[in-house]
């Protein structure tokens, strides 16, 4: 007995203190060993989501706390599951106002003890007071989470910040940053450039268009379009169809042909050739409305000399989804075009208007002699039910020396993958990366359920065959055994 009252008077020693700061279901969750916790006894508490712990926690006094003096401490002391100890270090932080610590301290505004929680808002509203311009735009990007936050309604302390930030800051800088790389702050920036109107609407809309980072960002500003005078709508309007986001560019025009200005026809014809998709159908509706026939202009655009390689690909889109079969002569000639990305966007239209043709393109499609164009028949074959004859495929996959695509083309079929593996066995005793390649091949074959065909079989069961096979396994004893079992059963 002497001897547990001995362990029970040391283990007392590394009792942990209860925390006066959490309510009693509170207790955060450890990956360590915990020795002992006492209940839980102030009802005060309000009880959330602990903070995770990563090992044992020991006892911290807030007294000692308080007179941490070095930034790394206090770091560890603001995630500490204590109530009392985050409090103490937010007091601690105060005083020592170090930059590092701003961060952890704004991680404390969603804190799960209302005291805690108080006192970090006091804390960045004071310290925000004393920030520069550069950091208090920090500062603003790391608060806006809080405002999806759940934990507690901070509507009222967010408000009273805005307002200090607006205050510290100023409108002229606070409009400049909504063309910001910083997504979440360039976001914050408009929003209170609206709410506070820091700026006349043009200017606000004017700096988010300018913004080539966040598409929602711009997108706001297009539709706010509509909201300003016609003269202002007109001219921003045109600026945002210089716009590098398709949206943008597609809601621009939309107001802009809304007002009917003198040249929208020409407007209209010209964003027929926007590489997006949306734009293109803003303008060709307008022109349906009008009386105007879009495919005949794509047409024309496509023929005609000096289009650029972004038009010619946007009028093959425009004229696919206009649908019109009499213009797929048109659409041939693109075929062999010298840019492989016209090349394939003109076999994309093509099939698009002339599905019945996809057999045939598919065959023009392995005979071109770019890897990236031929690569588009593996599409054809499983998105669209294109059939070609291996036979006929490898033949042309052949002449163009493209082995690569000639396994990537028999892989659902294992008994010719094997023996193309046999064809292509002399050509890789000079090329390493070949041989390599076909070596992982065969590594992961399997006959499955498929039986091959009487040529195949009888060129598998030569022993020359064999031999070459097992000679490329090398020492993989395992599926050489499995390679001579599937050869035994033949």
């Amino acid at each position: 007995m002497t001897l547990l009252k001995t362990i029970r008077s040391r283990l007392n020693r590394l009792l942990r203190k209860p925390d006066a700061r959490s309510g009693p279901d509170e207790s955060p969750p450890s990956t360590g060993t915990v020795l002992f916790v006492p209940p839980r006894t102030d009802v005060h508490a309000v009880p959330d989501e602990p903070l995770p712990s990563t090992g044992t926690v020991l006892p911290v006094p807030p007294a000692e706390v308080g007179q941490r003096s070095t930034v790394e401490a206090l770091l560890a002391d603001l995630s500490h599951s204590d109530g009392y100890v985050r409090e103490a270090a937010l007091k601690r932080a105060a005083e020592l106002r170090a930059s590092a610590l701003l961060p952890a301290v704004v991680e404390r505004l969603n804190d799960w003890v209302p005291q805690v929680r108080r006192r970090a808002q006091n804390l960045v509203l004071d310290w925000l007071r004393t920030l520069d311009a550069d950091a208090a735009v920090r500062l603003l990007g790391a608060v806006e989470p809080l405002r999806r936050a759940r934990r507690t309604d901070h509507s009222a302390w967010l408000r009273a910040f805005e307002q200090a930030f607006v205050a510290q800051v100023g409108a002229e800088r606070i409009v400049d940053e909504l063309a910001s790389h910083a997504v979440g702050v360039a976001r914050a920036c408009y929003r209170l450039a609206e709410e506070y109107e820091l700026a006349a609407p043009v200017a606000r809309i004017r700096a988010a268009l300018a913004n080539r980072t966040d598409i929602v960002l711009a997108s706001r500003a297009a539709a706010a379009l509509a909201g300003l005078a016609s003269g202002e709508r007109d001219a921003l309007g045109r600026v945002a169809l210089r716009s590098r986001f398709g949206m943008v560019r597609a809601t621009a025009l939309r107001t802009l042909l809304a007002d009917a200005p003198d040249d929208a026809d020409a407007l209209a014809i010209a964003m027929l050739a926007d590489p997006h998709a949306w734009t293109r159908l803003v303008a060709s509706t307008y022109l349906g409305r009008r009386g105007i026939v879009a495919a005949p202009l794509y047409a024309e655009r496509i023929a005609g000399p000096g289009s650029t390689i972004r038009t010619l690909r946007a009028c093959l889109a425009g004229l696919a989804e206009a649908g019109d079969r009499d213009y797929v002569g048109v659409v041939e000639t693109m075929t062999a075009h010298p840019s492989p990305r016209v090349r394939i966007d003109a076999y994309g239209a093509w099939l698009r208007l002339v599905p019945a043709d996809r057999d045939a393109l598919t065959r023009r499609i392995l005979a071109d002699g770019a890897r990236r164009v031929r690569r588009l028949a593996l599409a054809m074959r499983r998105k669209h039910g294109a059939f070609v004859p291996a036979d006929a495929a490898l033949a042309l996959l052949r002449d163009r020396g493209d082995v690569e695509l000639m396994l990537e083309y028999v892989e659902d079929d294992p008994w010719r993958t094997l023996t193309l593996i046999v064809e292509l066995l002399p050509v890789s005793a000079t090329d390493p990366a070949l041989r390599a390649r076909l070596g992982r091949e065969l590594g992961r074959w399997s006959g499955g359920y498929a039986r091959p065909s009487d040529a195949q079989r009888a060129l598998l069961r030569q022993p020359e065959t064999r031999a070459a096979l097992l000679a490329l396994l090398g020492n993989d004893g395992r599926r050489a055994q499995r390679l001579v079992y599937e050869l035994d059963v033949l």
